[in-house]
């Protein structure tokens, strides 16, 4: 009779599972794909953080002009001691750079210790205003209520500079008229960017020159220590990085909307 079923195999089963070779070129192709997303996420995220501060300086520079709209002047910057208020006293502002009076201005966002209005990398937006003095009364014609109009349209010049590089600048001018974007700004905000604690270049360090604290953290921060400012395109090139974001208030901006809500001439 015949048999019809099967007999087992006698031949070796092969084991189930990946060998350490398989492994290992399934951890390599692993990396690889992971390093490559990684990557760009970095990037997007440092591209949002850019974008998100640039709104936020925006929205800042509205604000001051909303500000001198209603008061007949810019306020004066905050420092770490005036708990995000303008540091303005009788006889007029305590310091030309400073931080955003955010407390002042009313304005949204996060703050540190010191109540200083923080960017997206977490450090302060500095601030900083003309000392221009033009009638020579001992009070700086952008931050004194009831001044500019005191002084004239035909009279203001405001002071602060903005250049393409630090290159031949001094502690009061751009190097000359090809480098120059303004001359004659009332007011520079400024964002350090993600290298706040590091900074690459001379660009860089001419947009801090001195330092200021005094607040409850007991903290003290690079602020603004002349009348001039670099703002350019971002480049993380060696020695010469740059990812500060600047913007400022320019005087025909201020002037015609002070003049459309009739608080000039």
């Amino acid at each position: 009779m015949l048999n019809f079923r099967h007999s087992r195999s006698t031949l070796p089963e092969r084991e189930q599972g990946f060998s350490l070779l398989e492994l290992s070129i399934v951890l390599l192709i692993v990396g690889l794909l992971l390093g490559g997303l990684i990557m760009p996420l970095g990037s997007r995220m440092d591209q949002q953080r850019i974008e998100s501060t640039n709104r936020q300086l925006e929205q800042v520079r509205e604000a001051l002009i909303g500000y001198a709209l209603a008061n007949d002047a810019l306020p004066c910057p905050a420092t770490p001691a005036s708990s995000g208020l303008a540091s303005a006293t009788a006889t007029g502002c305590t310091r030309q750079h400073g931080f955003v009076p955010a407390a002042t201005l009313g304005l949204p966002g996060s703050r540190n210790a010191d109540q200083l209005l923080l960017d997206a990398w977490g450090n302060p937006l500095r601030y900083s205003v003309s000392n221009s003095d033009a009638d020579g009364d001992g009070n700086w014609d952008f931050v004194r209520p009831g001044e500019m109009r005191n002084v004239t349209l035909a009279n203001l010049a405001p002071s602060l500079d903005v250049c393409t590089t630090a290159a031949g600048s001094s502690a009061t001018a751009c190097a000359g008229s090809a480098t120059t974007i303004t001359a004659n700004a009332p007011a520079v905000l400024l964002s350090l960017g993600k290298d706040f604690a590091t900074l690459s270049s001379a660009d860089e360090q001419e947009n801090v020159g001195t330092n200021l604290g005094g607040g409850p953290s007991g903290r003290s921060y690079p602020v603004a220590g002349d009348e001039v400012f670099v703002s350019r395109s971002i480049s993380t090139a060696g020695g010469s990085g740059f990812d500060d974001l600047v913007t400022w208030i320019a005087p025909a901006t201020l002037y015609g909307q002070m003049v459309s809500a009739g608080r000039l001439p």
